[in-house]
C-alpha cells in the first residue's frame, strides 16, 4: 500500500466519524443516501489542487476506496475547468488533485450549516498539508473561509460593459502558505467575457504569490 492509499485510508475513515457527528448527516443523511467523499482523482503529492465548494449528488455511496483509474469528466463543472486550466497551466483536472473544500455530500450548498463547514473545512486542510501544492484553486466564493485559513486576501473584480453588476476573482495564501485563487463557479450567472477576464487576472496574480513562496 502506498503513502498516498495509507493517507487516504486514513482521512476517509476520520471523514465518516465527523459525518456522523454533523448537523447536516443528523437533519438529512441518515435517511438519505448523500455520504461523503474525499477526491476524484489519485492523491498526487506536490501536485496542484483544484476545488469546488461540495460533492452535489442525492444518490451516493460513501467514497470507501482511493481513486486508481481515471475517467472522462464530460460534465459541464469539468469541462469548463479544464479549458481554463490547459490554457493557463498546460494541465487538466486528471493531472491535479481534485476535491470540494467540504466532503460531505448534499442536493446543493445550501444545506450546509456553518457548524457543518467548520467540522469540515479541517478535513480538507489536512488533505491540502498532505499534498504540499505549490497552488490551489477553488471555483465558487472562497467567503467561507475566514481570516485564518484564506490570509494575504486581495480582490479583483470585472464588470462586462453590458453587465448589471461586477463580478469577482481573489486570490491569497489558502491555509497561510499555499499560493490560492478562487474564480466564479462555471454555473455562475456571468458572461463567457468575465469568466475569461477573472480567469486571466486570477492566474497572473498567482503567478506573482507563486514567484514569493518559492
Amino acid at each position: 500500500m502506498t503513502q498516498e492509499e495509507q493517507f487516504f485510508n486514513k482521512l476517509i475513515n476520520k471523514t465518516r466519524l465527523v459525518y456522523e457527528s454533523s448537523p447536516v448527516y443528523k437533519k438529512h443523511g441518515a435517511n438519505n443516501n448523500w455520504h461523503y467523499a474525499i477526491c476524484d482523482t489519485p492523491i498526487q503529492k506536490d501536485k496542484g489542487v483544484f476545488f469546488g465548494l461540495n460533492w452535489g449528488g442525492k444518490e451516493h455511496q460513501a467514497q470507501t476506496v482511493h481513486p486508481s483509474e481515471d475517467y472522462e469528466r464530460d460534465w459541464k463543472l469539468a469541462k469548463h475547468a479544464n479549458h481554463y486550466l490547459n490554457k493557463h497551466f498546460n494541465t487538466g483536472l486528471s493531472q491535479l488533485n481534485y476535491s470540494n473544500l467540504c466532503f460531505f455530500r448534499t442536493p446543493t450548498a445550501k444545506y450546509l450549516s456553518y457548524q457543518d463547514w467548520q467540522l469540515s473545512i479541517p478535513l480538507f486542510q489536512e488533505y491540502v498539508e498532505f499534498i504540499n501544492p505549490p497552488w490551489a484553486i477553488m471555483m465558487g466564493n472562497p467567503k467561507i473561509l475566514n481570516e485564518e485559513q484564506f490570509t494575504n486576501r486581495k480582490r479583483l473584480e470585472f464588470k462586462a460593459p453590458n453587465a448589471t453588476r461586477r463580478s469577482f476573482a481573489y486570490v491569497g495564501l489558502l491555509f497561510g502558505k499555499y499560493p490560492f485563487g478562487a474564480v466564479p463557479h462555471s454555473a455562475a450567472r456571468c458572461s463567457p467575457e468575465t469568466h475569461n477576464v477573472l480567469w486571466e487576472k486570477m492566474y497572473l496574480e498567482l503567478q506573482i504569490l507563486i514567484e514569493k513562496e518559492v
